[in-house]
């Protein structure tokens, strides 16, 4: 998020902090990454602030082997040393600056770990009204902070009647509220609210002491910039907040309305305050940021579908989601079933891109799109075969068929039809078509739907190779098999209620922490022994293998998908004496009652920083089995590697698959309904 800052700042180097600028996959900070960040800054003194579609990172001790492993692990893109110039005016000189410092680092690391959560607005003006409060301000002055505060964000258009009613009153609420009386809190909440108060009181000195260069409010209205930076609030949203706070205090020129002191009798209500706020920023601008980023990354290279996707309106299909949210790089679920677990989502513009790229639609197609969701791919979709074609999207629950066809209707998609159905079964009646796209994952190939494809036709499905291992396959005839014409890592939610549902198991684990392992029906697995496995003695191989910052971790794992029984499970979350080689988590080899993850440990040498591959076993064959990972690691290595040239693939189905062959037996894989050939050669 960028700001313009309310006035110069006077910057000095106090040499204190060191400061990093962090790029991050896909130009955003998504909360996989904000919360593997901040795993991996341990109990590192840290602030940081969002900006440049990034994080600026400011941390007491250097963290250069921190960001470096987290390029390894591909959670950051890359990093930036810099210079860190703290805005000692902006805060009110030097000893406001330390305030601010000891509220940033206080702040900071819970701001970044809720990256993604709903209510983050509304947090941040619950702990800035504590801070003003304290600060001892009156309800006036509380009033002219946020009038202050709004002269740097865009002007809105404000709700009237009852809306408006509703709006100030939820916001009358929050800046009223005992914060530390906030109901199920997240864990540090207590610490965060003695943190705003603690600065709040210790300006309040400053300024009674004549210590200050710059006004209180002032200076508190740049803590509220800097806030709702942490927060991730859009601008958009702090327009809002800014607005509603302005009426409590001053709305009609009657008595404020903000108590100044805090309320032991009103809890706050921390559901997102629903308003028709809106502001004076234009979503097409959003848009096209959305397009140069993709652009820039060669995830977009069509133009007809860079044309789509600059005129098709994303917000349109995510009906009370945030504009920006709607926008950023990372999926955003739509349905979760009983157990929380998502089973319907928008897919990441990225990979929305990267599937309509490999798909290859034209004018007059005929397409069959198994996934509905939300109905934009299909909209997408519904212009890039216009004129002439038409599309048929899938579902199979009714309610989202039923959303999925009010969307398309909405946005003026008149040659793209909703139907509720088996996406593995497809639409015999209305083929053949010419391209067949799945935005849901298989297990394998649905055999009903090759007949689908006209001659020349292309099928684009993301299928599992083995165990969590997945890529999206754009398959086309070749002679009685079928070669892949472009081939991309790629996840997307399961088949379910269907002939070719792909089913995992989540097993959790039993003891401390969250790790738990994805399983999948064709492997071999004792998944009540799983649930205890990490409990038990481990055994620790390192291979030898080193990768660079930058290496790319996706060739070893479709090699290990290939040449292990079970292929590869991921493993994500922690506990003590967990070491994943990801902050997210691992990824596990499986046999029976024992698994092997993988590990790194960190060294140095003449071509400078590495990462050395390991594999941890448990289990009753702990030993057998991390040596055997190992082993196929260096081999991979040896053979292949990073720099050897990517794989092909072939697949086949019915009395083909016996006449596939593979010049390395060990690239089959074979599944219940085919057999896939992955030619993959040596390098050199």
């Amino acid at each position: 998020m960028d700001f313009d800052e309310q006035d110069p700042a006077i910057t000095i180097d106090d040499g204190t902090w060191w400061y990093a600028s962090v790029a991050f996959p896909g130009g955003t900070v998504s909360p996989q990454a904000a919360r593997a960040l901040s795993a991996a800054l341990g109990e590192r003194r840290f602030h940081f602030l969002r900006k440049d579609q990034g994080l600026r990172l400011r941390t007491e001790h250097p963290a250069a082997d921190v960001l470096d492993q987290l390029v390894a692990d591909q959670v950051a893109t890359g990093w930036t040393g810099k210079i860190y110039e703290p805005e000692t005016e902006a805060f009110g000189g030097p000893e406001a600056m330390a305030v601010a410092h000891d509220l940033f680092c206080a702040d900071s690391r819970f701001a970044l770990t809720e990256t993604g959560n709903p209510g983050g607005r509304e947090r941040c003006i619950l702990l800035l009204s504590i801070m003003h409060r304290a600060a001892g301000l009156d309800p006036f002055e509380i009033g002219d902070v946020w009038v202050r505060f709004a002269s740097t964000r865009p002007a809105v258009v404000p709700p009237a009647g009852a809306a408006r009613e509703t709006a100030v009153a939820a916001m009358r609420r929050l800046m009223n509220a005992d914060a530390a009386l906030r109901p199920d809190a997240e864990p540090g909440w207590s610490e965060r609210v003695a943190a705003f108060e603690d600065a709040g009181l210790r300006l309040r000195r400053l300024d009674a002491d004549g210590r200050l260069v710059r006004g209180l409010r002032t200076v508190l209205a740049h803590h509220v910039i800097f806030t709702f930076n942490r927060g991730a609030v859009p601008v958009d949203r702090q327009a809002a907040a800014a607005w509603m706070a302005r009426q409590v205090a001053f709305a009609d020129g009657e008595s404020a309305d903000v108590s100044p002191g805090p309320s032991a009798t009103l809890t706050p209500n921390l559901t997102r305050m629903e308003t028709t706020l809106t502001t004076q920023a234009d979503p097409a601008d959003l848009r096209q940021a959305l397009v140069t980023r993709l652009v820039d990354a060669n995830q977009l290279r069509t133009p007809d579908i860079i044309a789509a996707f600059q005129s098709t309106e994303r917000e349109q299909f995510l009906p009370g989601v945030d504009l920006e949210t709607a926008y950023v790089e990372d999926a955003v679920p739509i349905k979760h079933d009983d157990s929380g677990e998502m089973i319907s989502c928008i897919s990441a513009p990225s990979i929305v891109a990267t599937q309509l790229e490999q798909l290859g639609a034209r004018p007059g197609h005929k397409i069959l799109e198994a996934g509905a969701a939300t109905g934009y791919n299909a909209a997408l979709l519904g212009k890039l075969v216009a004129p002439g074609g038409h599309v048929w999207t899938l579902d199979v629950d009714q309610d989202l068929v039923d959303t999925a066809a009010k969307h398309l209707a909405d946005s003026g998609a008149s040659n793209v039809t909703a139907v509720l159905g088996d996406g593995a079964v497809g639409l015999p009646q209305y083929g053949p078509f010419d391209r067949i796209q799945f935005t849901v994952g298989a297990g394998d190939i649905p055999l009903g739907i090759l007949d689908q494809l006209a001659p020349g036709g292309r099928l684009v499905l993301p299928m599992r190779i083995r165990g969590s291992i997945s890529r999206s396959f754009a398959f086309e005839r070749d002679g009685e098999a079928w070669k892949t014409v472009s081939c991309e890592m790629a996840t997307f939610v399961p088949l379910r209620k269907g002939v070719c549902d792909d089913i995992y198991t989540l097993v959790p684990h039993a003891g401390e922490g969250n790790v738990r392992l994805e399983t999948f029906s064709e492997q071999e697995v004792d998944r009540e022994a799983m649930r205890i496995v990490l409990d038990q003695p481990q055994t620790k191989v390192y291979t030898g293998v080193k990768f660079r910052q930058g290496d790319p971790w996706q060739w070893v794992y479709l090699y290990l998908a290939c040449v292990l029984p079970n292929g590869l499970s991921r493993m994500p979350g922690s506990r003590p004496g967990f070491t994943p080689h990801f902050g997210w988590g691992s990824m596990a080899a499986l046999d029976g009652d024992t698994l092997a993850y993988l590990t790194v440990r960190e060294g140095e040498d003449d071509r400078g920083r590495f990462w050395e591959i390991g594999v941890i076993g448990h289990g009753s064959r702990a030993a057998a089995l991390a040596d055997q990972v190992a082993t196929e690691i260096r081999e991979w290595h040896q053979g292949w590697g990073n720099d050897a040239p990517e794989p092909g693939f072939r697949m086949a189905v019915g009395d083909a698959r016996s006449r596939l062959t593979a010049a390395e037996p060990r690239f089959i894989v074979e599944k219940s309904n085919s057999r896939i050939v992955v030619d993959w050669p040596r390098r050199g």
